[in-house]
């Protein structure tokens, strides 16, 4: 089984939601129109990354470059 393959716990897809909604929130975006933020956080997730300030940072991170 690959990591990709593992399914996202709740608690932690909560994490995500969360970070997903307060980058929209702050950036005055529809959630729905965030899809490339969305698999920005999936990919940190999925490569172990857990703290909502690190979640936050990938995303400030991916706008600057």
């Amino acid at each position: 089984m690959r990591i990709s393959d593992i399914a996202i716990p709740p608690k932690d897809l909560d994490l995500l939601q969360t970070v997903l909604d307060a980058w929209c929130t702050q950036h005055r975006i529809p959630r729905k129109d965030a899809t490339v933020q969305a698999a920005i956080l999936i990919n940190e997730y999925k490569r172990g990354t857990r703290s909502q300030i690190k979640l936050i940072d990938a995303l400030v991170n991916s706008t600057t470059h």
